[in-house]
């Protein structure tokens, strides 16, 4: 029998070949910067200084490793979930077309002490509920024999293996399979490119070159293409991925179709996996953590199964039917029984993609953040995992299929960061890299020319999301679609970005916008009466949605930082009125809870534009807003029972 190959084993084996990775590009390089081979600063962007440069927008760069990160920078060792080896495995057989379970004997002498294989080994079925984002129990226990194979009809299981009079548990397992189903509508015959979106929560393009040195210089081989110019639309992660995945945002689908806040109102709403699959594209859509999925942190969730393969009641099983580990510091759930939460996603999307990307088109999004969103810095541990999901796609050949995007939502938007001259850019900036295949690059040459000059231009959401309807109606076989709702001048990537290009013409709000000249401006009476009105118009946002009796009213503390945006030719800004555009950091007494907003102000008049649900929480808010559920109002919530006394006044670095 073959030993199973630990998890540690695995992860030095990815180290070999991501050291040697990096060598072989050093030894190609005419200069090897010291700072980066110790994991600092890139040598290919710092003379730059900005990712993108226009009359109408200069996003600067940032480097990765400035004094102030270096103070506060806290890598992460990698935390295995578990020291043993796996006593049972699982792999397709593609001669049986079925999936087989291994039991490896050499593991099971050692678990259970004996030489002999005197044991017992059962799963249970989990079964898919009636309602797509749940399960409804565990199915019968059935014995597993060796090589048995797994019928058809189990997606999921629980696996349990014991002595043979069952008297001592050797090890417990789960397993998620994606089983075979028929393409939604016979293919056409023209090769169609496939789409894997391979997402992590919190992750900017700043912080991927600090924490994952390996994997960013992995993104930079052939085919690959950094879209630098990137710029988020909103705060969070679901006005974010909805603008990506439907061209518009809440507000407008609130006006135009339903309130996403209601029940029922997901399933209405045209997703874009939807129109892959009227063209014949099967589809998947798998997330790491129940209480902070996109579609159900205060959202009703689908009621109706979204795509083919849905792995929501699965991970409802796996958190309530395993061990649950946390790493330290961490609120989310990092390791369900032996396995880390984001190693099911992976393992889900391998086996999407090794069962049909060579046969079919598919699309599928596949979302992690169970690591990432609460610690910036567990992004470091977790590089030799993400780097190995992306060498074994290459290794599976999916990628001489797929075009993968490979991306974030937004920054970091609490944390040390955000107390760095740089926080502004930091949580606006996430990173998106787009891979094509070869043979999309010889096919369809001009578009591969188009992305790689959008690489230094402003984009948006809304233009990746028209990029995606460019694919599906790639050869003009499908009916003309209108282009994003809510960014009626976004395009599709796979064309040239306009140039000069503002934020309001991508759709990007200006409290968002990373393209404009700020100045810091000393602390005065004016900054501080102006964000003191900031707190009056959160006040009256609690008021007027009647949260009163829950919500504490806010007091203004500090005011930490102000800054002013320099006047610009053609400033769409009234200047006859005096109003200008301020960035303003600020705390409150109450739970020293801490903002950054964007507003117009009149520093004479004392006028003041804004729209209070654009202003940040830039720190930890959960245990403040327990009282709550709407997702957004929680920013903004100190409950009353949650009201503390504050010894110590945090003020920003």
């Amino acid at each position: 029998m073959t030993r199973s190959i630990s998890y540690s084993f695995k992860r030095l084996i990815v180290s070999f070949l991501a050291v040697t990775l990096i060598c072989l590009w050093s030894m190609n390089s005419s200069r090897v910067d010291e700072k980066f081979r110790t994991g600092a600063r890139e040598t290919q962007e710092v003379g730059k200084r900005f990712y993108v440069k226009s009359g109408k927008c200069e996003m600067r760069y940032v480097d990765p490793f400035n004094a102030e990160f270096l103070k506060i920078n806290r890598p992460k060792q990698f935390i295995p979930c578990t020291n043993e080896s796996d006593l049972v495995s699982a792999h397709y057989d593609k001669i049986l077309h079925q999936y087989v379970l291994h039991i490896n004997e050499e593991v099971l002498h050692e678990l259970s002490g004996s030489k002999t294989n005197d044991f017992a080994c059962f799963y249970q079925k989990i079964i898919y509920g009636q309602s797509a984002d749940h399960y409804d129990g565990k199915g019968r226990r059935t014995k597993i024999s060796q090589n048995y194979l797994v019928p058809l009809d189990v997606e999921g299981m629980l696996v349990e293996c014991t002595t043979a009079d069952e008297m001592r548990v050797l090890q417990r397992d789960a397993f998620v399979f994606v089983q075979y189903k028929d393409p939604p509508q016979k293919v056409r015959l023209e090769k169609r490119a496939s789409v894997i979106m391979y997402g992590i929560d919190t992750v900017s393009r700043t912080n991927l070159r600090r924490m994952m040195p390996m994997v960013h210089e992995f993104l930079k081989s052939p085919g690959w293409y950094e879209m630098m110019g990137y710029n988020k639309v909103a705060d969070n992660s679901f006005p974010n991925i909805f603008a990506m995945l439907t061209g518009i945002s809440p507000e407008s689908a609130e006006s135009r179709i339903c309130n996403t806040d209601a029940d029922g109102c997901l399933d209405k709403i045209p997703f874009i996996w939807k129109e892959f699959k009227k063209v014949g594209y099967s589809t998947a859509y798998a997330e790491d953590e129940e209480h902070s999925n996109t579609f159900n942190y205060a959202k009703p969730g689908f009621a109706v199964k979204p795509t083919d393969y849905y792995f929501r009641p699965f991970l409802t099983a796996l958190e309530n039917e395993t061990s649950i580990q946390y790493c330290p510091g961490c609120q989310m759930k990092y390791c369900l029984g032996r396995r880390l939460a984001n190693s099911y996603i992976f393992d889900y999307c391998r086996q999407f993609m090794q069962r049909f990307v060579a046969d079919r088109p598919i699309w599928g999004m596949f979302w992690t953040n169970h690591y990432s969103h609460d610690d910036l810095f567990m992004l470091s541990a977790m590089q030799h995992k993400i780097l190995e999901d992306l060498l074994s796609f290459e290794k599976d050949g999916a990628f001489e299929h797929t075009i993968m995007i490979f991306f974030s939502d937004h920054g970091a938007r609490f944390g040390p960061l955000m107390y760095t001259k740089e926080a502004f850019l930091e949580e606006r900036l996430p990173m998106m890299f787009i891979y094509l295949p070869p043979w999309f690059r010889i096919k369809y040459p001009q578009y591969a020319r188009a992305l790689a000059q959008n690489q230094n231009r402003l984009s948006s959401n809304f233009d990746l999301y028209n990029t995606l309807k460019h694919i599906i109606n790639i050869e003009g076989l499908v009916e003309s679609t209108k282009r994003s709702y809510d960014c009626p001048r976004c395009q599709s990537l796979f064309y040239p970005l306009p140039e000069n290009r503002s934020c309001s013409e991508a759709g990007i709000p200006e409290a968002y916008c990373t393209c404009h000249n700020y100045e810091e401006v000393q602390e005065d009476r004016g900054t501080w009466r102006m964000a003191e009105l900031v707190v009056d118009r959160i006040n009256q946002y609690l008021q007027h949605h009647n949260l009163q009796s829950l919500c504490s009213n806010l007091t203004l503390r500090v005011v930490n930082v102000t800054e002013v945006r320099m006047l610009e030719i053609e400033e769409h800004v009234s200047q006859g009125k005096g109003l200008r555009h301020y960035h303003t950091k600020f705390q409150v007494h109450q739970n020293l809870a801490q903002f950054s907003a964007t507003v117009l102000y009149d520093r004479r008049t004392e006028e003041l534009q804004i729209n209070v649900e654009l202003i940040s929480r830039i720190n930890k808010y959960r245990p403040d807003a327990e009282c709550l559920e709407e997702d957004v109002q929680k920013l903004y919530c100190i409950c009353l029972s949650k009201i503390r006394n504050n010894e110590t006044i945090f003020t920003f670095q």
